[in-house]
């Protein structure tokens, strides 16, 4: 299904929405009084939604055509085409800004760290419609279709390790189980549709991974404690 240049066109796409988000809150927080806590909080809460929203919505498009692309099947089988997830709510996105907000309200106020926040966090909610997008595709194709955390770049954090070295097990909420569609903040890790061993993208080894985890994972270990087994080993994050 996916070739290692459509998953990092997608990869490529979303990411500049997201570097425009980011942009967006800047310009915004530049014209923000953060010496008043309460009433910048009052107007992040009033700003922040429509900017995630307005992104968000734009990711969850370029996922659902990334998925209409990759699905490749035969003429004869059934016919589907990717639904777009909803931009992430109101409330959640207020959530947000106000945990942000945090480090202006502390007794010694820290803009920058509120900003550094809210603009690492910008990054997990405008591609978490787009992510869910292709997900729940995976779950509502008539065509049998998992999808599998495919990891870029030089070295991979622990908890991306583990969800990417199971491959494409990710066909149903039951199956894919822990970690189905948890992404930290800056994960950059993609969501690949596939039905067969034979869609593994060029350069992702998820049995390479899948040794690693092996190596240190000992029955009866909890997933934090096979992490920070892994980041032990590794030296990784």
């Amino acid at each position: 299904m996916a070739t290692l240049a459509q998953v990092d066109a997608f990869r490529t796409n979303t990411a500049a929405l997201v570097t425009l988000a980011q942009r967006d809150l800047a310009d915004f927080w530049r014209s923000l009084d953060t010496t008043d806590a309460a009433f910048a909080r009052i107007m992040l809460e009033e700003f922040y939604p429509d900017l995630v929203q307005t992104y968000g919505s734009t990711a969850a498009l370029l996922a659902a055509d990334y998925y209409d692309e990759l699905r490749d099947v035969a003429p004869s089988a059934a016919r589907f085409r990717a639904v777009m997830d909803e931009p992430v709510d109101v409330e959640q996105a207020q959530s947000v800004s106000r945990w942000a907000l945090g480090p202006i309200f502390s007794s010694n106020p820290d803009p920058l760290a509120a900003l550094t926040l809210i603009t690492d966090a910008t990054q997990r909610l405008v591609l978490q419609p787009a992510r869910n997008t292709v997900v729940n595709s995976t779950f509502r194709d008539p065509v049998r279709t998992g999808f599998a955390r495919v990891p870029s770049g030089t070295t991979t954090c622990a908890f991306c390790l583990m969800t990417a070295s199971r491959g494409a097990v990710y066909s149903s909420k039951q199956a894919a189980g822990y970690g189905m569609n948890k992404f930290h903040t800056k994960c950059d890790c993609a969501v690949v549709p596939m039905r067969s061993e034979a869609d593994v993208p060029e350069g992702y080894d998820p049995d390479a991974l899948y040794e690693k985890y092996a190596a240190v994972h000992d029955p009866g270990m909890t997933a934090k404690e096979t992490a920070a087994a892994l980041r032990q080993e590794y030296g990784i994050k």
